[in-house]
């Protein structure tokens, strides 16, 4: 018998068991208890999820794509796990290329695309939100700001720079995934992972639900692997969005459907 692994396995639930108890007494005042000295590879956050499509799914994409970059924090998180790949961030809010251009002077291997993507070149109206992280091409009624941007396609742009794949995509885009998925067709037959921000209500008069784009991303050989950062309306409790992860539906780990 391997007297550590007891050891530490009955520690781990003495310390989980304290913690439990004195989360039932503290979540009526709006705060818990939560440990710091481990990171499960199992935790339904973004870098937990990052890890797992790295370390269990083996992806290593050559390029990755962020579209909807803001200020950069998720490319930061992607390149602790694939430190190699290019990173390119579509990006069109003025307000934000002052951190992305900082960005970019700390790594090289990153590309900063200043316009939005979408089906094909063209400039488009855009709206802008005070907080800028509402920001979209869908009016939302949040009273945002019109401007035009330009629009390019990921194809385009790849292309451009000539990067090759496998590909991550990324979007966090508030309902105008289906043109920017449009505009990247030939990106999508290497792509290896895609990342959607996904919603359980119409941002927009062409926002597919969350489920609508399950069905729709089957269509086109991808299907659903992991789900985090899941969301709920404050007055409510219903479902508002979430990340969902796709890979394509020839991956070797939908040929098991047994729990263990």
């Amino acid at each position: 018998m391997n007297y550590l692994k007891l050891y530490e396995s009955r520690n781990r639930n003495v310390m989980n068991s304290m913690s439990n108890m004195i989360n039932r007494i503290t979540r009526p005042f709006g705060f818990m208890v939560q440990r710091t000295d481990t990171k499960s590879l199992y935790e339904h956050t973004m870098d937990s999820a990052l890890q797992r499509c790295r370390e269990l799914h083996k992806i290593i994409p050559a390029t990755i794509i962020d579209v909807g970059a803001a200020e950069g924090k998720w490319t930061l998180l992607a390149l602790n796990e694939w430190a190699k790949s290019n990173y390119v961030l579509f990006e069109p809010l003025l307000e934000r290329e002052g951190d992305l251009t900082e960005l970019k002077k700390k790594y090289n291997n990153i590309f900063i695309i200043n316009k939005g993507a979408g089906s094909e070149k063209k400039e488009i109206e855009f709206f802008v939100t005070n907080d800028l992280d509402g920001s979209g091409m869908a009016d939302n009624g949040t009273n945002a700001n019109k401007r035009k941007i330009d629009l390019t396609t990921i194809d385009y742009e790849i292309s451009n720079l000539k990067l090759k794949g496998p590909y991550l995509i990324k979007l966090d885009t508030h309902g105008f995934e289906v043109p920017i998925l449009e505009g990247a067709k030939e990106t999508l037959r290497e792509t290896q992972l895609l990342i959607i921000e996904c919603y359980g209500f119409k941002l927009g008069p062409n926002t597919l639900l969350f489920w609508e784009m399950c069905n729709h991303l089957k269509d086109m050989g991808f299907r659903l692997i992991d789900l985090v950062d899941i969301y709920l309306r404050k007055k409510d409790g219903a479902f508002w969005q979430c990340d969902a992860f796709f890979i394509p539906d020839n991956s070797t780990c939908f040929t098991s459907n047994t729990y263990i």
